[in-house]
């Protein structure tokens, strides 16, 4: 499991940035000598992602190599990045860089091949989400390859990924009363769901974001009609340990504001 948590990251020192509260490889759908494809789970200020970039990083014939990853928003919390040349290094990296129009930063550099190996399958840009998502997507190619190496970088134009519909049982509901909390409701379901109780918690609030007070994962309304995840959305959540990570650090964000 690949992990990298900022807390207050340039805070009061360099407030054109966005807060980074979370960034860490979800999981690979890809393998060595494969095009990378991943999944990354992101945690931001305001959840607007537009400030980073994504480039994987590589070793090819001893000359450091690098490619702009295309990303694309699963939901407000998780996404895709997928690129065109093939990773032939495995101990290639993954560099996250957060840009302004002055200025660009380091943020990560992550082990490719420390990430698990997952093929669960995702639905791209949740129904509710669609409209906040699309505007986020950043089709990398068209900016500057940051300085973080001198060494000549691989000029790709990354995959584009397309638009999956999440599917559901027809009029699934989920059966709760109004005492019940979102956490009481998740350790319900999650055997059902083949989940965690935090992978259901996430899954129950990307699909139900309306029946959540201003959108806080902490305020379920006590009368909202919850309907059931797709099993793309729940495919999501297979990583008990960084879906709790996840969900502590969404809490504690919607909690402070």
């Amino acid at each position: 499991m690949v992990l990298f948590i900022i807390t207050g990251l340039w805070g009061n020192a360099q407030p054109v940035f966005a807060q980074v509260h979370h960034v860490s490889i979800n999981s690979r759908q890809s393998a060595l000598d494969q095009p990378p494809l991943l999944k990354m789970n992101l945690v931001m200020q305001n959840d607007d992602w537009s400030s980073l970039r994504f480039y994987l990083r590589q070793k090819v014939d001893g000359v450091v190599q690098q490619q702009a990853l295309t990303i694309q928003p699963i939901n407000l919390f998780l996404a895709q990045l997928s690129g065109k040349s093939k990773v032939t290094d495995n101990h290639a990296q993954l560099v996250i860089t957060q840009n302004d129009k002055k200025s660009e930063r380091i943020l990560a550099v992550l082990a490719l091949f420390e990430a698990p190996l997952s093929f669960n399958s995702a639905a791209l840009a949740n129904t509710q989400v669609a409209a906040v998502a699309n505007t986020r997507v950043v089709n990398d190619e068209q900016h500057a390859q940051p300085s973080v190496t001198s060494a000549t970088a691989v000029d790709d134009t990354p995959a584009k990924v397309a638009l999956l519909a999440p599917s559901r049982p027809n009029d699934c509901q989920i059966v709760k009363d109004n005492s019940d909390t979102l956490w009481r409701i998740a350790d319900r379901y999650k055997d059902d769901w083949n989940t965690s109780v935090y992978g259901a918690m996430l899954a129950i609030f990307e699909t139900n974001m309306l029946a959540f007070s201003q959108q806080k994962i902490h305020l379920l309304l006590k009368d909202a009609v919850l309907v059931c995840p797709s099993t793309e959305v729940l495919a999501q959540y297979d990583n008990k340990a960084v879906d709790k990570r996840v969900f502590e650090v969404i809490e504690a964000k919607h909690a402070a504001k």
